[in-house]
């Protein structure tokens, strides 16, 4: 099963059918009834008992190599240990876990089983954990040992017991009492489950939003979602057979877990994760160590990287080429890596849980324009909408709502036990993303904001991010978010919250910065109200929380 049927070149492009026709014969078995995520990630590869999957380097410089037939074998046992313990078809089992082996043989058990895996993000708090175990009415929880005094503390809040699944034996010598030993427990079992006949529709995952508004929504990602993945990772990531890809982000989000993890492994490419926390000398150490050719990590943590590469001897000579999503890619950073890498593309990408990876810069597609994405990932039809709640696209340049058709695959297809949320977020045959956009004459797609972020002023319509991408190309400006400040003459004044570097003048940087705003946005766009922090307040996925900052000023 080792042969995958190749996706059209981009030239060779036609209809949306066409091409998620070609996308359905990349499955591991086309003919198949029945998708299943773990037999789709792992079984197709893992008669070749040597080839590696997935590697985890260690804080310590170990290196752990799972191959596919290891991470195949490990999954079937825990998908017996599971069912054993009387877990079901449709139960939920979450999982308290971060960059570690643990996380992945849970998942891939999980979808074998036709259970739906929770991730919990390890940096939730006690009410995120609350939430998200009784939204999803877990029946069972495998926790890192780090983690086992989170969970004590929101398992007291629960009015039912999941059953605790930890690696705490193993792990540091140590097994609370009721707990089931997560390793020992597995490697009981023979290991011969067979896989359960999954629908393409059935739900795998249960994935909460980062609750950046009200609280977070499960969105159920089915099994089918590794299909409405495949056109990013040929079309963005376009790896080639000898690539290995260094995988940044956590799997207790989904960009993490799917997009640049398992999406990529379901193709038969190696990734390397860095355990431990970020360090930016370490992760280079790895990269150089692991010959990484493709990296994906977040724009935040790629300043860093670049930064440290700059002054410690330049990016890994392997390095290909790098993507990046979350934030948009702002022309500093973009400039910085071409200086280190001029032959290599640093892509950027935006995407929603609820729909996929689904506009990007494309490999071999028109070229790359910092802050700019240049097309729509092949099968999604990305069209912008009037902000007046319209439901006819717009033509040609415009500025509008970011509205995506309703393609063949989605990343999700529901919220948990909120259809009426899910409903409420279709307009017509279009999925209404929440951001705004502008389309310039050449196609190029710039993001504004959210929705809630734009900055009314004086009758003018202020987008943050344009204002944002000038404030942070100042050398003394580390961090930026732009909101609106109520004003009594203008309604809304646009006001500037800022992490400056150690030592900065800032009355000098305020009045530089509205000078620069004024001459490269325009004099309504100028932040009014400048105020200083020594940190920008962030959701788990590292998004900064404009809500919070909107409602007081420090």
């Amino acid at each position: 099963m080792h042969h995958v049927h190749e996706l059209p070149r981009l030239s060779e492009l036609t209809t949306a059918d066409a091409l998620w026709d070609a996308v359905e014969a990349t499955a591991a078995d086309p003919e198949l009834p029945w998708f299943n995520s773990a037999h789709e990630c792992v079984d197709r590869w893992a008669d070749d008992p040597a080839r590696e999957a997935i590697v985890f380097r260690t804080e310590d410089g170990g290196r752990d190599v799972w191959t596919y037939q290891r991470l195949r074998d490990a999954s079937r046992q825990l998908a017996d240990a599971f069912v054993d313990a009387g877990l079901e078809r449709g139960d939920r089992v979450g999982g308290i876990l971060t960059k570690q082996p643990e996380t992945y043989v849970t998942a891939l058990a999980c979808w074998r089983a036709g259970m739906i895996y929770v991730p919990m993000f390890i940096g939730l708090g006690t009410d995120g954990l609350v939430h998200r175990a009784r939204a999803g009415q877990l029946r069972a929880v495998v926790v890192d040992a780090a983690q086992r005094g989170s969970w004590e503390a929101a398992a007291q809040q629960l009015d039912h017991q999941p059953t605790v699944w930890s690696n705490a034996a193993r792990d540091s010598g140590e097994q609370r009492e009721g707990d089931i030993d997560f390793w020992a427990t597995l490697e009981k079992q023979i290991g011969r489950f067979e896989t359960v006949h999954t629908r393409v529709d059935e739900p795998a995952t249960m994935m909460f939003t980062s609750g950046t508004t009200g609280l977070p929504k499960g969105c159920t990602i089915p099994h089918g979602a590794l299909l409405a993945l495949r056109p990013f990772v040929h079309y963005v990531l376009d790896l080639h057979e000898d690539d290995v890809h260094f995988a940044g982000a956590d799997p207790g989000w989904s960009y993490g877990l799917y997009t640049v993890g398992l999406a990529v492994v379901a193709m038969g490419h190696r990734i390397v994760i860095a355990r431990g926390s970020f360090d930016p000398e370490k992760w280079l150490a790895v990269m150089r160590e692991e010959k990484v050719t493709f990296m994906a990590v977040a724009p935040s943590a790629l300043r860093r990287l670049v930064a440290v590469a700059s002054a410690h001897g330049g990016l890994p000579e392997t390095i290909r080429h790098a993507t990046c999503a979350g934030e948009p890619l702002d022309a500093t950073l973009h400039e910085a890596w071409k200086r280190l890498k001029p032959d290599a593309d640093l892509r950027d990408g935006y995407g929603q849980t609820e729909a996929g990876m689904i506009v990007c810069n494309l490999a071999g597609g028109d070229p790359i324009v910092s802050g700019a994405l240049n097309a729509s990932v092949p099968g999604f039809d990305m069209v912008l909408l009037p902000e007046d709640g319209g439901d006819t696209p717009l033509l040609g340049p415009a500025t509008g709502v970011f509205a995506m058709r309703r393609p063949r695959y989605q990343m999700s297809n529901m919220y948990w036990n909120q259809p009426d949320k899910w409903a409420a977020r279709w307009r017509g045959d279009f999925w209404i993303t929440g951001d705004v956009a502008r389309r310039d004459e050449n196609g190029r797609y710039w993001f504004v904001g959210r929705e809630d972020d734009l900055i009314i002023t004086s009758g003018y319509n202020v987008g943050p991010t344009e204002v944002e991408a000038v404030i942070i190309a100042d050398d003394e400006v580390r961090e930026v978010a732009v909101v609106a400040a109520a004003d009594e003459a203008r309604g809304s004044v646009v006001r500037a919250v800022i992490v400056a570097e150690p030592g900065a003048d800032t009355e000098a940087l305020s009045k530089r910065i509205q000078e620069r705003v004024r001459v490269a946005v325009g004099r309504h766009a100028y932040p009014r109200i400048i105020d200083y922090v020594d940190d920008l307040p962030r959701t788990e996925t590292g998004k900064v929380k404009k809500a919070a900052l909107r409602q007081a000023r420090p």
